[in-house]
């Protein structure tokens, strides 16, 4: 899944700026949008403070490996 999306001040996604700009699925989307709320991530610094930044992000899903 390609998805786009800003990370806030706070390190947070904004989920209500999420866009999938590619996906060979819903079901992946859905996966996505289910764990991006529970990402933390560094917000992006401009001139020494902290600003929200858009994000363009792959998302992999691959099966594990068998044992």
């Amino acid at each position: 899944v390609w998805a786009q999306f800003v990370v806030d001040e706070t390190g947070r996604v904004d989920m209500r700026t999420f866009k999938t700009l590619k996906s060979p699925a819903p079901e992946f989307t859905a996966a996505v949008k289910e764990a991006l709320p529970a990402w933390r991530l560094d917000p992006a610094i401009r001139q020494g403070r902290k600003v929200k930044q858009l994000v363009e992000q792959a998302f992999v899903f691959g099966l594990p490996p068998h044992a």
